[in-house]
């Protein structure tokens, strides 16, 4: 049996068995309030590996989409260095720095291209958001 699957079977016993079985108000809710924890936690664990997978393609997905948009035109030296740490490391810090380069360089881009980048970033923000509510849902 796998962990979530574990974690689903005692938030079920929780909630039919134990839960039922206390008489107190407070520590009844405690029991029922475990078992939603525990369902969730299991959920995070049953999803993590296609997230991780999703996270990924959709982080290599965004770089070679911003190299292919910044090699039209050469960017401001700060947001092609962020865009290359981004290549290299693939992870939330550099995807910040890219963030604080367009913005910090904001000026410098034409406004089209500046929408444009950042609205290629928020699509694998937004992928990202959806993924962590389908766990908390």
């Amino acid at each position: 049996m796998s962990p979530d699957q574990l974690l689903e079977r005692i938030a079920a016993t929780l909630r039919r068995d134990i839960g039922p079985a206390i008489g107190d108000e407070y520590p009844r809710t405690q029991a029922f309030m475990a078992a939603v924890v525990l369902q969730k936690l299991g959920r995070g664990l049953a999803c993590a590996p296609a997230h991780r997978a999703a996270a990924a393609a959709d982080m290599d997905a965004l770089v070679v989409d911003l190299e292919a948009a910044l090699a039209a035109a050469p960017p401001p030296p700060a947001i092609a260095t962020a865009v290359a740490g981004l290549g290299r490391s693939r992870d939330a810090v550099a995807l910040c720095a890219l963030i604080e380069a367009l913005y910090a360089n904001r000026e410098a881009l034409d406004p089209a291209r500046f929408d444009a980048l950042l609205s290629r970033v928020r699509r694998t923000l937004r992928a990202d958001i959806d993924r962590r509510v389908e766990v908390a849902a």
